[in-house]
């Protein structure tokens, strides 16, 4: 007798359904399949109970299919059983014996399928017997008490059938209505796939997937699921991505809505599609090719899989820690502790033996084997959680003939075609990215008017080519840069002079010269009609101040003219431009406003014009980090053209302010990128020579010119995420 121990499972939700596991092994699910539907007859039920256990036998002329799983509201161990004839038993059949109180079978005409009741008095755990296939044997305690069993053993079931759903009543459909008939789950190799069988050809659905919640949910409009049919069927398959999978009606009356709720451990692939009266969901790295197309060519090229080893440097272990302290101890014991702290099932060849002596503190586990290994010249093969451990000589020739094994069925492997729409990225970039990953014999073609993919390639390499468009092609963030160049120009000058003038005649008595008259005017003056200064240290400018003093004979002989000029000038300006330009996450923008300014050359050609920039301009490229913040690229440039200082030839000279940088910024943010700063202090002092050197009297023959210009540049920078 075969027993195995099935988990049980208890679900808060009163209308939810925790499923256990298939009682079917490949054989028996072979024979299944040839048997036809409702060939099979249950021709005997039976239950015994001895010390708090009851053990139920279903006995039929054929092979059984059968799911079992418990419910909690009412408390019942359910048995469907799939494609068997069920009508000869109609009444209950009392058993009375703790913890069971009643078997009721009921019988689905239409679907040929059955399913037994059995009442209990609250939670329990059961054991199968799948021994004989055509005799289901169940084991039935109260939870917590502990079943025995004469030969318990534990097969990983080789995948869960749920049975078709199929409640005790059933509700008329209207126009545009119909009923979930059967919900399945399967899995085989990486694949997953949940099935729904409607009442109806081409059911309408809508899958709506919820990367963040680790959900894809099969929205079923205008469909009914009975309240016997209402289910979560959890999943403990090795290497799938799916946790369960839950069915239930969302809403009622005129517009129904049935839910499929497939829950995920991780992130995956998936497709979607309806064939028949079946919606099919296919999740994991081979569900691309229910799309694909497979190529098939006379020649097939030789094509080596891509390894990569790690070092020990680069290995990162992550199973518990544990402490081991032995002096010649048996190898198997060692190998014992490792199974029992890593939860896993550990084989040994026959051709393992040795004395271990060993002291390890607080290691993890896989590395503690893998130097135990090392040490006995051992090593060791995973598959799933089974480890087998042999001599590294037997192990390196089995990895041998598999690697041969692989590398032949890479030269004979199919390949398949198969079309990715491209969303947001350019079909030429990502072509570039996909030939990295693409097999010999694999191709990328690109279509430029659809934007599309054509790739050609085994089923592994096509799966890992769609995991990374996903990856890849996404819509990207843009970003809105405003910057503000602020010039700040201010401008002192003070200056100081004096000029003196007049005249002097005299008549001397001598026949020559009779008269001597010196003459110097520091401007028009009532008594000298044309004159200039005899001393000037005043100012040229005509915005000057002035102040003007005349002392004059009476008889006209000596006039002196004296005026005094002064100039202060202040003088501020600021100029502020504000570019601004919006572009994608990693793509460079550029905005620029500005003049050409024309200028002649000679060469041997002759003269022509050219042109240069005079231009305000703004490049940028940012980067959004995932915290939110903005790292640019920043290249500002401003040039003016100083028309008040031509050079030769009428062309004026250029002025240049520029900053190129890299920031990071928060978004948001302002950040002052560049200051340019200009400070300009002169002075000068002009005096007749000699006279201008005497103490305080040299101030009459001076002239003093200060002045201050300053200049200050700043720039800004805001970016802002659009969202």
């Amino acid at each position: 007798m075969n027993w195995f121990p099935v988990r049980t499972i208890a679900v808060s939700l009163s209308l939810l359904v925790a499923a256990a596991s298939c009682a079917t092994d490949a054989g028996r699910a072979k024979s299944a399949g040839a048997q036809s539907a409702g060939a099979v007859k249950i021709v005997d039920i039976s239950a015994a109970g001895s010390a708090r256990q009851v053990e139920l036998s279903i006995k039929a002329s054929g092979p059984i299919h059968s799911t079992v799983f418990t419910m909690r509201d009412p408390a019942a161990l359910v048995v469907d059983l799939t494609g068997v004839d069920l009508s000869s038993f109609g009444a209950a059949i009392p058993v009375g014996s703790e913890p069971v109180t009643d078997i009721t079978p009921i019988y689905f005409a239409s679907s040929k399928d059955a399913r037994l009741q059995v009442g209990l008095t609250g939670e329990v755990d059961y054991l199968l017997d799948t021994a004989d296939p055509k005799e289901l044997k169940i084991l039935i305690a109260p939870k917590g008490s502990g079943l025995v069993a004469q030969e318990v053993s534990a097969p990983a079931p080789e995948a869960a059938h749920p049975a078709p759903m199929s409640g005790a009543t059933v509700e008329a459909l209207v126009s545009g209505q119909s009923r979930v008939e059967d919900v399945s789950f399967m899995h085989k190799g990486s694949l997953s796939r949940v099935t729904v069988t409607m009442s109806r050809e081409s059911p309408a659905y809508r899958l709506i997937p919820r990367d963040e919640l680790k959900r894809l949910t099969l929205d079923l409009p205008g469909a009914l699921v009975t309240a016997d049919s209402e289910k979560l069927v959890n999943v403990d398959a090795e290497g799938s991505r799916v946790k369960n999978v839950a069915v239930f009606q969302f809403a009622s009356g005129a517009d129904p809505v049935a839910k499929v709720v497939v829950n995920l451990t991780e992130k995956a692939l998936y497709n979607v599609r309806a064939e028949g009266r079946s919606i099919i969901l296919d999740v994991g790295d081979e569900a691309v090719l229910a799309q694909a197309r497979e190529v098939k060519e006379a020649e097939l090229a030789q094509a080596a899989p891509e390894r990569k080893t790690l070092t020990p440097s680069e290995k990162v272990y992550t199973g518990a820690k544990v402490s081991l302290d032995f002096q010649k101890a048996d190898i198997h014991n060692i190998l014992r502790i490792i199974a029992d702290v890593s939860g896993l099932n550990v084989i040994t060849s026959d051709k393992v033996k040795g004395d271990v002596t060993i002291k390890l503190a607080n290691v993890p586990w896989e590395q503690a084997l893998e130097v135990i290994l090392k040490n006995n010249n051992l090593d060791m093969i995973r598959e799933g959680n089974i480890i087998r451990i042999a001599p590294a000589a037997e192990i390196g020739k089995e990895k041998k003939a598999m690697e041969e094994l692989m590398e032949t069925e890479a030269k004979i492997a199919p390949l398949y075609t198969r079309i990715f729409e491209v969303s947001y990225e350019t079909a030429s970039n990502m072509k570039t990215n996909l030939e990295s990953i693409k097999s010999e014999r694999g191709s990328v073609e690109i279509n430029s008017r659809t934007n599309t993919l054509i790739v050609k390639d085994t089923k592994e390499k096509l799966a890992e080519m769609a995991a990374l468009i996903e990856a890849l092609d996404r819509k990207e963030t843009q970003v809105l840069i405003e910057a503000r160049i602020v010039e700040t120009t201010h401008s002192t000058a003070r200056e100081l002079g004096i000029q003196w003038g007049g005249h002097f005649n005299t008549v001397t008595g001598q026949n020559f010269p009779y008269t001597v008259g010196v003459t110097g005017a520091a401007g028009p003056s009532p008594n000298i009609g044309v004159g200039g200064s005899a001393v000037n240290t005043g100012i040229e400018s005509a915005a000057a101040g002035a102040l003007g003093i005349t002392l004059g004979h009476v008889a006209g002989t000596a006039l002196l003219d004296a005026r005094l000029l002064a100039l202060e000038n202040n003088g501020n300006g600021r100029i502020i431009s504000m570019p601004k330009i919006t572009t994608m996450n990693n793509k460079e923008a550029l905005i620029e406003s500005g003049r050409e300014i024309p200028y002649q050359t000679t060469s041997s050609d002759g003269t022509k014009t050219e042109f240069k920039s005079a231009t305000l301009s703004l490049k940028v490229t940012p980067h959004v980090t995932p915290d939110e913040h903005v790292r640019m690229n920043i290249s500002v440039n401003k040039d003016e053209a100083d028309f008040a200082n031509r050079l030769a030839g009428g062309a004026p000279p250029i002025l240049t302010k520029k900053a190129t940088t890299e920031v990071l910024v928060r978004d948001g943010a302002t950040t002052v990128i560049g200051g340019l700063f200009k400070d300009t202090d002169t002075g000068s002092n002009r005096q007749v020579p000699g006279i201008g050197d005497v103490p305080v009297l040299g101030w009459l023959f001076k002239n003093k010119i200060n002045s201050k210009s300053g200049e200050e540049l700043l720039i800004f920078i805001t970016p802002k995420i659009v969202e």
